[in-house]
């Protein structure tokens, strides 16, 4: 979600002095205790901890996302990793990118040209893996002609062949009061909400894979550029 910010940026100095690593981002977890889930308060057992990883890996990748910067997350990846938005069709798959790639929230405060931001995570999900790498699809589907299905299938298959000897999904929300346009829709001055969804494979502690989903279009709609989804499978009253 935060390459949408790259293209807009070009002309605007992102490279500030690094924020200090204290907390002002909030990268709060949340306890849904009304759902009936329990927030996992064990000991820490983030990227720099040990034994399972937990919900504290979410807020550690979180954390140091936003209070340490782009040089402090480059280390969360592995050397051989592939980070993708797919929402944005953007793949990545060396750390020089990766580091340019998080420049954009190294200008911290209310006057950033990115604007303020607040990532929550809502959900973790993850254990121990069975099989250790991804399983290709052996060969291309009916109606499809070998260009087509290559354009549609190459990021996806991209480090499929990385070890890996743990996953987790983690589902958040992300808080943006913008103070500039995304993705060419007016947002200055507005703030948006939206829900994502972080699918990591892990090895050694460190990213091998990441897969990053969001909700486009529903920051369209807030932003008014996009109209409201219609619930037609719904009852009329």
């Amino acid at each position: 979600m935060h390459l949408g910010y790259l293209d807009a940026m070009r002309t605007v100095d992102i490279e500030p002095a690094r924020r200090g690593f204290l907390r002002r981002a909030g990268a709060t977890l949340l306890t849904a205790a009304a759902a009936g889930v329990v927030a996992d308060d064990s000991a820490v057992r983030g990227f720099k901890g040990e034994g399972r990883m937990n919900m504290s890996t979410g807020e550690d990748w979180i954390d140091t996302f936003f209070n340490g910067g782009a040089e402090a997350i480059v280390h969360f990846y592995a050397e051989d990793f592939v980070f993708e938005d797919v929402t944005l069709f953007q793949t990545i798959d060396n750390k020089d990118d990766l580091y340019r790639a998080f420049l954009p929230f190294d200008n911290a405060g209310p006057d950033s040209p990115a604007g303020i931001h607040q990532f929550d995570v809502i959900r973790y999900d993850g254990g121990a893996a069975g099989e250790h790498r991804g399983v290709r699809r052996s060969a291309m589907p009916e109606n499809y002609t070998p260009e087509l299905w290559q354009l549609w299938s190459t990021d996806t298959l991209a480090g499929a062949g990385y070890d890996y000897d743990e996953w987790a999904v983690m589902n958040w929300v992300w808080k943006a009061t913008h103070n500039m346009d995304f993705l060419g829709m007016p947002a200055k001055g507005k703030t948006t909400h939206c829900r994502g969804i972080t699918f990591h494979l892990y090895r050694e502690r460190r990213i091998v894979r990441e897969f990053t989903h969001w909700n486009f279009r529903d920051v369209g709609v807030q932003l008014g550029a996009m109209a409201p989804q219609e619930k037609f499978w719904l009852a009329k009253p």
